[in-house]
């Protein structure tokens, strides 16, 4: 008789490790020196994040608050089990903040002191527990407008915080600073002139495959209108100005099959109306392409979603007029909505998708900084 264990190819044991919570990761460094290793290898990082992206994802989600504090943030995972995000960010004790971007589970979270003095910048992996801090830029926001983002290139394979400050008037960019988490360090860009858009970008955006996209505006007389996205391409550094097509009143920037997608929505008293918008094709500067198709136009009897994100190949809003955190699902393919319930508090003011990983930031563990 033999009595020697089967033992797994190592193909099977990383198959099995990459499909496992970063929890059970952290834990299971102890097991071996081989798999604490393995475990901070890019291609096993990689491999977990591409699972967690496509079989484990998650919406992270927080309660609207005057203070913009980091509590009362849930998440909905794949098997529409609601957590509470324990200690989120590792930051529970600051008071003013927010999240001004997340990545292949990073986040870009900025920090206001109560004194009013400059605010500062964290990356940071809540799953690994891992924060870096955002050297100062040495230029005072009360000086300047300004736009952020916060993403990564798999180009050039770094995760890049774009901040572009802009004079008063919104009428150009005159500064545009980029961090490098590779390098830990800033730089200066070359000032960039948005002519283009006559009006100036905001602060909301999302990155999509490397390329950061902001909203353009272009005063119309009197009026003035989202009918502009303004891009940055990490890798290249390269600004560039884009046409949309034709939008609704209320838009919010998303994610459908890996391109960029906007979702445009109008309501009136009984039905809301939601356009969901992707861009099939776009060329630089010196040659713009732009095709877009409207891949859906639906109808809602009675209204009561705000779209914004897509998840799961469902658009999720919130209520409007809901006492309670009520999350809304419209299904793309059966055109059917529902709602699920999250918590006690109003409606969820951010909801983004969020995926756990193994990311490092390159910083220092949160008990060494935060007690």
């Amino acid at each position: 008789m033999d009595d020697d264990f089967p033992i797994l190819p190592p193909e099977s044991i990383r198959n099995i490790l990459k499909r496992l919570p970063v929890k059970s990761l952290m834990r299971f460094q102890c097991v071996c020196r081989g798999w604490r290793t393995l475990f901070k290898t890019e291609s096993f990082i990689a491999d977990h994040l591409d699972h967690s992206n496509h079989q484990n994802p998650c919406l992270l989600m927080k309660d609207f608050d005057i203070n913009e504090d980091f509590s009362n943030m849930h998440c909905l995972d794949s098997k529409m089990q609601v957590w509470e995000f324990q200690n989120p960010l590792l930051l529970s004790y600051v008071k003013q903040g927010k999240i001004l971007g997340s990545s292949n589970g990073l986040f870009c979270v900025q920090i206001d002191k109560p004194d009013g003095s400059p605010h500062f910048l964290l990356v940071c992996n809540p799953a690994i527990r891992e924060v870096r801090l955002v050297p100062e830029t040495n230029i005072r926001k009360d000086h300047w407008n300004h736009l952020v983002g916060f993403g990564f290139s798999p180009i050039i394979n770094d995760y890049k915080i774009v901040i572009a400050y802009s004079s008063f008037d919104h009428a150009n960019v005159s500064i545009v600073k980029v961090y490098s988490l590779s390098s830990g360090s800033w730089k200066e860009e070359k000032k960039f002139r948005l002519n283009d858009t006559g009006g100036g970008v905001s602060s909301s955006g999302v990155t999509v495959n490397g390329v950061m996209f902001w909203w353009g505006y272009k005063t119309v007389g009197e009026v003035d209108g989202k009918n502009l996205i303004v891009s940055f391409d990490l890798a290249v550094e390269v600004f560039t100005v884009t046409p949309t097509p034709q939008l609704h009143e209320h838009v919010d920037f998303t994610v459908y099959e890996e391109k960029l997608a906007i979702l445009s929505s109008i309501q009136d008293s009984t039905h809301s109306l939601i356009d969901l918008w992707v861009m099939e094709e776009g060329v630089g500067a010196s040659g713009e392409i732009w095709v877009w198709t409207k891949k859906y136009s639906i109808d809602i009897y009675p209204r009561f979603l705000s779209p914004r994100t897509i998840w799961r190949n469902e658009i999720v809003g919130y209520s409007l007029g809901e006492r309670e955190s009520t999350v809304v699902f419209l299904n793309l393919t059966t055109k059917k909505t529902w709602k699920f319930a999250i918590g006690k508090f109003a409606c969820k003011e951010w909801i983004f998708n969020y995926a756990e990983s193994l990311v490092p930031v390159g910083g220092m563990k949160s008990s060494t900084i935060f007690l």
